[in-house]
C-alpha cells in the first residue's frame, strides 16, 4: 500500500437515494449507476438507501435476532474474532433457507445487479451466502483491521459482496468501521499472514500491518457510517474493515452475498434446498441476472447448523498466472481449510 502525505478530500460514505418508483419498478436509473460505480472504484464501497421493501427486512430480522443467542450457544457456531483474543461478540449466521423467506430483492436486489453487471461484466455469480451479527452487549471490543481476502489477489474488482443490515445500523449497535479508498492499491503484501506458513485456519495471523494502517490514518482515517435498514451496501472485498462491538442491548445482523465475475471460476458452491431452485433460476433471466453458483439438496436445510466456508479463491489458471509475485496465502476450503 502506497501513500501520500496529503489527506483525501473523500470522508464519507456515499449514499444513493433511489426513489421510491426505482424500488417498485426495480429499475434504477443510470445516473444512480453511474454514482455507484464511480463510488465503487474510488472508495471501494456505496449505499443503495430504500431498494428493499421494509416488510421484507422486519420479517428476517424478527427471525433471525431471535435465533441469534441460539446461535451464540451452539459450538459449531463461526466466532469471527479476527485477531482479537477475547470474544467480541461478533457470530456468523446464516439466513433462514425456506423460500418463503428467500426474498427476491435481497437475494437478487435488481439495483444492486445493475451495478454489479457494470462492475465485474455480465452475469456474475454468487458463490457465497451467509450473515454477519453483532451480539448485543459488547462495549469497546473490535475485530484487528483487515481484508476479507487471505491469499494473493488481482488489483482489480474480482468481488463484491453486497450486504444488508436488518435495523438501522451505526456506532450505537456496531455498525462496520470502513477505511475508504484502501482497495485501491492494496496487495497481499499488506497483510499480517503473507509469506508465513499457515497449515490451518488456527494459525492465520488474519489483518493489515499496522505501519500501514497508521500511513492510512494520516491521510484518510477510519469512519463507522450510519446506514438505514432497507439500504443495499456493495463493498470491494479488498476494501480494509473491522468489526466493531455492538453496545446496545439487540444484535445487529448484516446478510452477507459475495458476487464474482463468471470467468473467475471460485470453485465454492452456496448450498441451497432443492424447493427453491425454481425461484433461483428465475433471477438468472431477469434484466440484470443474478445466478447463484448453487448446490441444491433435498429437504428441508437448517440454515443454523451450515458450516462456515469463506472460499474467495479463483481455479482460473489465466487470472492466476497474472498476480503478483507473491505467496500465494490461506484459502478456506468447503469441507476443509488449506493453503492456496
Amino acid at each position: 500500500m502506497s501513500a501520500s502525505n496529503t489527506p483525501l478530500t473523500f470522508q464519507n460514505l456515499v449514499i444513493v437515494l433511489l426513489s421510491d418508483e426505482e424500488r417498485v419498478s426495480q429499475r434504477i436509473t443510470s445516473e444512480n449507476v453511474g454514482i455507484a460505480v464511480s463510488a465503487l472504484h474510488r472508495d471501494g464501497i456505496v449505499a443503495l438507501e430504500n431498494a428493499v421493501d421494509l416488510d421484507h427486512i422486519d420479517r428476517l430480522n424478527s427471525i433471525m435476532s431471535s435465533e441469534s443467542d441460539i446461535m451464540a450457544s451452539l459450538p459449531t457456531t463461526h466466532r469471527n474474532h479476527i485477531g482479537n483474543d477475547d470474544d467480541c461478540g461478533n457470530i456468523s449466521q446464516s439466513p433462514p433457507l425456506d423460500p418463503e423467506f428467500i426474498y427476491g430483492d435481497i437475494w437478487a436486489n435488481p439495483a444492486a445487479a445493475a451495478v454489479l453487471n457494470c462492475l465485474l461484466g455480465p452475469n456474475p455469480c454468487v458463490t457465497y451466502v451467509n450473515g454477519n451479527t453483532a451480539l448485543g452487549g459488547y462495549q469497546g471490543t473490535r475485530q484487528r483491521v483487515h481484508a476479507d481476502v487471505t491469499f494473493n489477489h488481482g488489483l482489480f474488482p474480482f468481488a463484491i459482496v453486497v450486504n444488508y443490515y436488518l435495523v438501522d445500523a451505526s456506532p450505537a449497535n456496531g455498525s462496520t468501521e470502513i477505511w475508504l479508498g484502501s482497495h485501491r492499491d492494496t496487495t497481499f503484501a499488506d497483510q499480517r499472514s503473507c509469506g508465513l506458513d499457515v497449515p490451518t485456519a488456527a494459525d492465520l495471523d488474519m489483518g493489515i500491518r499496522e505501519d500501514l494502517l497508521e500511513a492510512r490514518r494520516a491521510i484518510a482515517p477510519p469512519i463507522q457510517p450510519t446506514i438505514k435498514r432497507g439500504s443495499v451496501i456493495l463493498r470491494d472485498l479488498r476494501l480494509w474493515h473491522a468489526g466493531v462491538g455492538n453496545p446496545s442491548p439487540q444484535p445487529r445482523v448484516m446478510l452477507a452475498f459475495v458476487h464474482m465475475p463468471w470467468w473467475y471460476r471460485c470453485p465454492a458452491k452456496v448450498k441451497l434446498p432443492e424447493k427453491a431452485r425454481e425461484l433461483v433460476e428465475r433471477w438468472a433471466r431477469q434484466d440484470h441476472p443474478v445466478q447463484y453458483q448453487a448446490e441444491f439438496l433435498p429437504g428441508t436445510l437448517d440454515h443454523k447448523l451450515l458450516d462456515f466456508t469463506a472460499d474467495f479463491s479463483s481455479s482460473n489458471k489465466g487470472y492466476r498466472s497474472m498476480l503478483p509475485d507473491l505467496p500465494e496465502g490461506f484459502v478456506f476450503r468447503q469441507g476443509k481449510q488449506e493453503e492456496g
